[in-house]
């Protein structure tokens, strides 16, 4: 039987931003295999997903196959400083093995995301989609983040 869930119960990410003036935007945190750390990559990878409209995934297979999802920047945000690295970079100075099950967990929690620059939901489904082209079936006039890059 055909299945296809949209839910916007995504876990959060950047609850640690407050308001701030003049924010800092040289912060210095580590990245690391902490939850909230493990949210942003998974928010990165689904929005690099997205963007290039590539299909649904129950999990990642290998650690080739995450690789190819790892590029861009990944932005850490604690009060009002800003930390901003590479996301090669910062995945290059982690345990693998972990960071792929972490990955794998959330993905079997909540499914992917479709991380548009207006919309961010998760699907769960057991069709060979396609994340922007369901999500432009579903609303054609919706704005992605290459819409401004």
């Amino acid at each position: 039987m055909t299945m296809i869930k949209l839910s916007n119960d995504i876990p959060f990410v950047n609850t640690k931003r407050m308001f701030v003036a003049f924010p800092n935007f040289n912060g210095e945190h580590i990245f690391d295999l902490s939850d909230y750390d493990i949210l942003i990559y998974y928010y990165k990878l689904f929005e690099n997903r997205t963007n290039e409209d590539k299909f649904y995934i129950d999990k990642y297979s290998s650690l080739k196959e995450l690789e190819e999802d790892i590029y861009g920047k990944c932005t850490h945000i604690e009060g009002g400083d800003w930390t901003t690295k590479d996301f090669k970079d910062i995945y290059n100075s982690l345990d693998k093995e972990v960071f792929l099950n972490k990955i794998n967990a959330l993905i079997k929690e909540y499914g992917n995301i479709i991380s548009t620059y207006t919309i961010a939901v998760c699907i769960k489904t057991d069709e060979p989609i396609k994340l922007l082209s369901f999500i432009k079936s579903e609303i054609p006039n919706i704005e992605t983040w290459s819409n401004y890059k």
